[in-house]
């Protein structure tokens, strides 16, 4: 009895040597997470309770791809923090997500279904196999009575007829089961995919003087997520200002949700880097000019660039929307809105759009028509005061009179202090060209040949308001010297001999139609052929 003690001692002491080497895992949860235009900055908060002495705390099912060097812990109590350590755990896989779990719960209802479908079945089955068995009808003694076989034929079609029936329901019931069950299957393999890939754990060593109770804080910077900027602007009618919606729209495939987490969005690019860069000496010979490569090692971020350091004007905003609870932060180098509303971001790489900013903007209005090409008159916003707004480049959804028209695009790079915005087609414009033919002639002058070529333009303004028109024209213009254009009638138009261009601007009132002619010739030689319509 004394031995078995011995032996069972130091099996009982390494046991608990182990135990208190191995690390204790918290439990933490995201609260804050700031998003670049490439990468993202995770915060997680976790409650702790340390007993006297050193302890390592282990943050598990963290993202594989985290930045080592990003990471940062601090807490809150009387203890100290000694070391950090990150590690990948290839064991370990990353937690079910709701929408696995939620795939693993429909599968089981339909395979539940399917199961009572199939029993359904077995029961119909058995049910002819009675009838089949119990054919017979009368015995060796007594002969078959007419009546009754007529009775009995009756039940037997009506019943089996009504068990085909039922049969040939469940069989389409269950194939129709059986499919939604695979599709189910196959997106849950999809996911499981992800499930099995590696994950992160961050050991953080502290020690204190007694038992405590805190908060510690990790942070670290992950590259699969950002956002991108995007704007919405509509226009309700001709006559009132437009509104311009900044929205974000944020992604991101880290492997973790982001859930009730609040969002800052940065102009900042982690990924960038920030050395500036230096021009080495040109060299140049004979004939084999040698340039030596030109360091920039700042890469292009075609978004990031596009920063605007004005501070934002005062607008007034438009709507109750995630815009009202947005504070924009400009630092130095880099913009930030902080928004205050908590948000879910699921690790699906899926864009979801947040309201940042609503502005009412200075807009006016014409309508433009090139009938040469095209024979419709599109509307025109031009847009100012938007240079002030701290925008990005990016897509633009247009809205005009409620009805979505197109998009376009922003790029604060190139465009001047005028935004120029098409909001499509109107037909209340109508617009028609036609050659006048009895002043089209053809007509030989020695060893040229004159074409006079006449084009009438009608304008009519079938709105109720009047409208102002940029009418737009052209001339060709000749790439040889043998080859003569020659001006007839332009109708008052301002024409631009560089580009061809004629430009008329109209003001019609409604109901009003007004008429224009595009009279020109064009001489050459003879022997040639030139295409001048």
């Amino acid at each position: 009895m004394k031995s078995r003690y011995i032996i069972l001692f130091p099996a009982l002491l390494l046991s608990l040597i182990a135990t208190a080497q191995q690390p204790s895992e918290v439990t933490s949860k995201i609260t804050n997470v700031t998003v670049y235009l490439r990468g993202a900055q995770v915060s997680r908060e976790a409650v702790i309770t340390l007993p006297k002495g050193s302890v390592t705390l282990m943050f598990r099912n963290l993202p594989e791809n985290i930045d080592p060097q990003s990471i940062q812990a601090r807490g809150e109590g009387n203890f100290i923090i000694l070391s950090l350590l990150h590690q990948v755990n290839y064991l370990s896989g990353q937690r079910k997500t709701a929408e696995v779990k939620q795939l693993e719960d429909s599968i089981k209802i339909y395979e539940e279904e399917l199961a009572w479908v199939n029993s359904q079945m077995a029961v119909m089955k058995s049910e002819e196999e009675m009838l089949d068995a119990n054919r017979a009808i009368g015995s060796s003694e007594k002969g078959v009575v007419l009546s009754e076989l007529r009775q009995a034929v009756d039940f037997y079609r009506a019943r089996l007829s009504e068990i085909k029936k039922e049969t040939l329901r469940l069989n389409f019931n269950a194939l129709k089961i059986n499919e939604r069950i695979e599709l189910l299957r196959n997106q849950l393999n999809t996911l499981n995919v992800k499930l099995q890939q590696p994950t992160s754990e961050v050991l953080v060593n502290v020690s204190c003087e007694q038992n405590v109770t805190g908060r510690l804080y990790l942070s670290y910077t992950v590259f699969e997520a950002g956002w991108v900027p995007a704007y919405d602007i509509r226009a309700k009618d001709i006559q009132t200002p437009v509104q311009l919606i900044y929205n974000a729209r944020v992604y991101q495939n880290t492997g973790e949700p982001w859930e009730k987490a609040s969002l800052r969005l940065s102009t900042a690019n982690p990924q960038q880097r920030g050395d500036k860069p230096e021009l080495l000496p040109w060299y140049i010979d004979f004939e084999q000019p040698v340039v030596l490569q030109r360091q920039n090692l700042m890469a292009p971020a075609a978004v990031a660039e596009d920063l605007e350091m004005a501070i934002p004007a005062d607008k007034r905003a438009m709507s109750a929307t995630a815009a009202n609870f947005t504070e924009v932060d400009v630092n130095q180098t880099n913009l930030e809105f902080s928004i205050s509303i908590p948000y879910d971001i699921p690790s699906d790489n899926k864009q979801y759009t947040i309201n940042i900013q609503d502005f009412t903007l200075p807009a006016t209005y014409e309508y433009y028509c090139a009938p040469r090409l095209d024979r419709e008159a599109f509307l025109l916003a031009r847009i100012t005061g938007w240079e002030n707004d701290n925008m990005l480049s990016g897509e633009i959804n247009l809205f005009f009179e409620g009805t979505y028209v197109g998009k376009s695009y922003l790029d604060v790079r190139n465009t001047e202090d005028t935004l120029d915005l098409s909001l499509g087609r109107d037909r209340g414009i109508v617009v028609t060209r036609i050659k006048l033919q009895d002043l089209t002639a053809e007509r030989t002058v020695g060893a040229n040949k004159r074409e006079t070529r006449t084009w009438e333009i009608s304008i009519r303004n079938n709105k109720r308001q009047a409208v102002d028109l940029r009418l737009e024209d052209q001339l060709p213009i000749s790439m040889n010297k043998d080859i003569e254009v020659e001006t007839i009638d332009l109708s008052g138009g301002n024409y631009n001999k560089e580009n061809g261009i004629i430009m008329w601007k109209q003001r019609m009132e409604p109901g009003t139609e007004r008429k224009l002619r595009v009279s020109y010739a064009v001489k050459y030689p003879k022997d040639k052929r030139v295409f001048i319509d």
